[in-house]
């Protein structure tokens, strides 16, 4: 049974790298996903709005939390999904999962649009591209995603002009995982 959880102003919901094994809707207050830009860097904040489902994409894909999620207002209150639950929700409610289609592309799309950027600004060649956003993962101490990009351009570019840079870069993002736990 999906349960209501009340948050404080400033309350952690959830964190990055934290399991995701539950889903959120807002039902009242505010709730800010605070997350890691991969270009620049900077923490971005971006608004759930009440009736809104959050930390959908951890939970079903069962990967780490990408982002924090943070109440924004007293008496911040939201319906706590167990995965079950959820599924059942979303079958229930087609509505839910053209929803979630609609947040998913425009999330794709802005992802793609900063692969982009990061991929063809001044002409850079895909392998690259794709060593520099293994390092601006590794810069921003996003470990697990900094060795998923490693792993991934040592499997396409072995012999790849950072190929041994990227060795490098992937035993240290390897390192630094086991060092979290």
């Amino acid at each position: 049974m999906p349960k209501p959880l009340q948050f404080n102003t400033g309350a952690l919901i959830y964190y990055e790298g934290e399991e995701a094994n539950k889903i959120y809707i807002l039902q009242s207050g505010k709730v800010s996903l605070v997350y890691t830009d991969i270009e620049s860097g900077d923490n971005v904040r971006g608004p759930v709005q009440p009736g809104e489902f959050f930390g959908v994409k951890s939970a079903l894909g069962r990967f780490p939390r990408e982002e924090n999620a943070i109440a924004m207002a007293p008496n911040t209150i939201v319906m706590s999904f167990t995965i079950p639950e959820f599924e059942a929700l979303a079958v229930s409610n087609t509505r839910i999962i053209f929803k979630m289609l609609q947040v998913f592309s425009n999330q794709l799309r802005r992802v793609h649009s900063q692969v982009a950027r990061l991929t063809k600004s001044g002409g850079v060649e895909p392998d690259e591209g794709l060593f520099a956003i293994g390092e601006k993962y590794l810069k921003n101490k996003r470990y697990a995603h900094a060795q998923y990009v490693f792993n991934r351009y040592l499997i396409h570019y072995p012999e790849g002009v950072n190929a041994k840079q990227a060795v490098k870069n992937l035993q240290l993002a390897q390192a630094a995982l086991a060092k979290k736990g």
